[in-house]
C-alpha cells in the first residue's frame, strides 16, 4: 500500500523542489526514480508512485510517470482544508 504522503515529506528537499519544478507530466530520469525509490524506502520501493508509458520492452526504453494520485498531491493547490483557525 502506498502512502503518498509520507513519500512526499521523506523526499529530499532539492528532489521535490526538481519535480516541481519540472512539472506534473514529466518523464522521470533515472536520478529522479532513485530519488522516489530512496523515499520510499529503498531500491525498488517506489514503484507503486509510478507507472510505465507506452512500451515496456525494451527495459531500456520504458518511459515513466508519476501516478496521478500523486501528481495530485505533490501539485494541489493549498487549501483552508486542515489549517486550524486561530479562534478554534
Amino acid at each position: 500500500m502506498t502512502n503518498i504522503q509520507g513519500l512526499i515529506s521523506s523526499l529530499a528537499p532539492d528532489a521535490l523542489a526538481a519535480l516541481q519544478e519540472r512539472g506534473p507530466d514529466q518523464q522521470l530520469d533515472r536520478d529522479m526514480l532513485d530519488a522516489l525509490d530512496r523515499a520510499a524506502g529503498g531500491p525498488g520501493e517506489g514503484r507503486g508512485y509510478y507507472i510505465v508509458r507506452g512500451s515496456l520492452t525494451p527495459l531500456e526504453s520504458r518511459q515513466y510517470f508519476l501516478r496521478d494520485d500523486v501528481v495530485d498531491a505533490i501539485w494541489a493547490p493549498a487549501s483552508p482544508e486542515g489549517i486550524k483557525r486561530a479562534d478554534s
